[in-house]
């Protein structure tokens, strides 16, 4: 579409550059009808002169336009996708190692789009769990406990296993508050990673097994709820 309207200013263009041709009169070769009539064909040439110029410009204009339009289409294409998302696990290293982690120790990182935390028990026994609580999102780094084998959420008091992620309080703190607020959540086990120490003998740095494809999993089934609210007629989305 472009094109035409470009090749529609070079015609237009071409048209004006003709007419002007057509007009001009070289010296000395005028016939006596043109010099009687002389103020009036300038008058009449210098319209059509202003006519084309006009013509001229809006056509590239039209042309500048319709370019313009096209990149802001392609400015606003699609990005997102509903397909389904299937899992890629990679073991994915952490830069920390084992020795630099104390006991009870918690690090957050976030690992191919995955939130997890890697820390250490009472015992010393390595372990990686996700980062977000289950209950409502809250990190778990952001003040989390560890006590034995079992990790204590900072803002609820819910704990869970490390080794298995298996829930045994869920929302105990503060007294009332925190047992109504696990009221509007179903209860649910923390999420667990893999994980492992790399290197000879693993003296190496953490490794983490995450799903590479979490993060496009999340997203495309966030664009399925959002262009299809309604869903399908069993409940899914498509």
């Amino acid at each position: 579409m472009a094109s035409r309207f470009l090749l529609a200013a070079a015609g237009a263009v071409m048209l004006a550059c003709c007419l002007q041709a057509a007009f001009v009169v070289l010296p000395g070769a005028q016939a006596p009808a043109l010099r009687g009539a002389r103020t009036q064909g300038d008058a009449s040439f210098s319209s059509l002169g202003m006519t084309s110029v006009a013509a001229t410009t809006a056509a590239f204009g039209v042309a500048a336009a319709v370019a313009r339009s096209r990149k802001r289409e392609a400015k606003t294409a699609a990005k997102y996708t509903t397909q389904t998302i299937l899992p890629s696990l990679a073991w994915i290293k952490t830069g920390v190692k084992a020795s630099e982690l104390k006991n009870t120790e918690l690090k957050a990182l976030t690992l191919a789009g995955n939130d997890v935390l890697i820390g250490k028990t009472e015992a010393g026994a390595l372990f990686c769990v996700g980062n977000l609580c289950p209950h409502i999102g809250t990190p778990m780094s952001e003040g989390a406990d560890v006590i034995g084998d079992v990790i204590v959420c900072p803002l609820h008091g819910s704990s869970f296993k490390v080794t298995n992620g298996e829930l045994i309080d869920w929302c105990v703190s503060p007294p009332i508050i925190g047992p109504l607020t696990g009221l509007i959540v179903e209860k649910k086990n923390l999420l667990v990673f893999e994980c492992r120490q790399g290197g000879f003998l693993g003296s190496g740095e953490v490794e983490v097994l995450v799903d590479t494809n979490a993060k496009k999993a999340y997203e495309a089934n966030y664009w399925k709820g959002l262009l299809d609210a309604q869903g399908k007629d069993d409940g899914t989305y498509y």
